[in-house]
């Protein structure tokens, strides 16, 4: 069969279907892509605003009219909360993905039964059948899913359910055949990698920072990235230990959601300015060439001019090196959805423009202080005018050529040095050495 799947939102939904098209490949069938005519289409969709929402409807949609013979598959976290079986042949949530491959070679069989299937969540982490092997030169590997943290937008916590971490031992066995097959860099996510093993037994002890060092001793691993952290993580001993590492790349992505601290406490976040604006200190302690991004959501309930402006100075103050900006979504089921003094739309995207250009700003500012030096990028791949672009450890995006003409170009996958010129738009512009 032809098999295409795809993905919107975060790097765990991306993740898991990385995992599902090496199952489907192992199984002998071809992964194509989500735009070619495929036997089946699998969808992970997303809830995160109304906007992945209606992504997911639409990409559905489009894969019904692609191929109206086609088996439509959807899953995730919207596929949990709502129901999708008026737009696919089989419809499950957030649990399950471990049997979908035979559920979808069995409705093959059946040629094409509908299923819609309430697979309640799962005490423990559920294993996928194939690891997550991409496209790209970097690999995905998911250590944990769910959340206990039950902030007032969010209705990830609740599609995916309750904080479970995955065994120490499955993570490594993972890692060592994604490092077999050439991947040299490692991105850990989850749903909240901060409340890694938090489930486990009391005296087990193991943590976060258990993971990162165990992955930092493996053969032909060369760079580990951490998914997005909170600022109780970030502690002078998480640091120190961190710092210790030969593969870890100094880039943090924190998630703020916002620079005021009365907009925190109705988002019920665990952060208030001042930790977080701690937490930043002990990084620059530790790694002062590090790259610091953030997300943040703007226009949420009761958020006035002062709190926007609150927030723009904060970003400021922190120096990022990029803003990922979201305008508020109510979602459904949650807190804030029904808080009253919901901001005008109007107001929402312009707040969101402006942040956006207060990211640009803060990336060109954190290149400029870069000029000079040489870093070392993870070859992704060649642009159409033969740039080669890839990200440093610090997650600097770098498009680069060679210094002198004829020099022998690098493969994707290698990590090479280069060295910083200037800026080009989203880019740092480096000449390879």
């Amino acid at each position: 069969m032809r098999i295409a799947v795809s993905s919107l939102g975060c790097k765990t939904n991306q993740y898991e279907m990385d995992a599902l098209a090496e199952d489907f490949r192992r199984r002998g069938h071809d992964v194509v892509n989500e735009n070619d005519i495929a036997d089946v289409y699998v969808l992970n969709t997303c809830t995160v605003t109304a906007e992945a929402e209606r992504k997911s409807r639409q990409l559905l949609r489009r894969f019904r009219r692609q191929n109206e013979k086609a088996l439509v598959v959807a899953t995730g976290c919207y596929s949990e909360r709502s129901d999708l079986s008026y737009l696919a042949d089989i419809a499950i949530g957030t649990t399950g993905r471990d049997r979908l491959p035979q559920m979808i070679l069995a409705m093959i069989e059946k040629n094409h039964d509908k299923s819609f299937d309430a697979i309640p969540v799962t005490p423990s982490y559920e294993e996928l059948g194939a690891p997550a092997v991409p496209l790209e030169t970097r690999a995905f590997l998911k250590i944990q899913d769910g959340c206990d943290n039950r902030c007032s937008y969010c209705a990830i916590c609740i599609a995916r359910g309750p904080a479970r971490s995955r065994p120490l031992d499955n993570i490594l066995r993972e890692a060592l055949e994604l490092a077999s097959l050439g991947f040299k860099e490692l991105v850990l996510t989850g749903t909240n990698i901060n409340a890694y093993g938090h489930d486990f037994e009391a005296d087990s002890k193991i943590e976060l920072i258990h993971v990162v060092e165990a992955l930092d001793n493996l053969q032909g691993i060369e760079r580990i990235r951490l998914g997005s952290l909170e600022s109780p993580t970030i502690t002078p001993l998480f640091l120190d230990r961190l710092s210790s590492l030969n593969h870890f790349c100094p880039s943090f992505h924190l998630s703020l959601q916002s620079g005021s601290d009365p907009i925190l406490k109705r988002m019920a976040r665990r952060d208030t300015t001042e930790s977080f604006r701690k937490a930043v200190a002990l990084i620059r302690d530790s790694f002062p060439d590090a790259g610091i991004t953030a997300d943040l959501i703007v226009g949420f309930p009761g958020e006035s001019d002062e709190d926007f402006q609150n927030t723009l100075a904060f970003c400021d103050e922190i120096a990022f090196l990029r803003l990922h900006v979201f305008r508020f979504s109510a979602r459904p089921g949650t807190r804030a959805a029904t808080m009253p003094e919901q901001v005008p739309g109007d107001v929402v995207q312009l707040r969101s423009e402006i942040l956006r250009k207060k990211s640009d700003a803060l990336f060109q500012n954190a290149v400029r202080r870069h000029v000079g030096q040489v870093l070392n990028i993870l070859v992704e791949q060649y642009d159409k005018d033969g740039f080669i672009l890839g990200y440093t450890p610090e997650y600097i995006h770098v498009k680069a050529k060679p210094e002198t003409p004829g020099m022998p170009m690098p493969a994707r996958g290698d990590i090479i040095p280069v060295k910083i010129k200037g800026l080009d738009q989203d880019f740092a512009t480096a000449v390879l050495l």
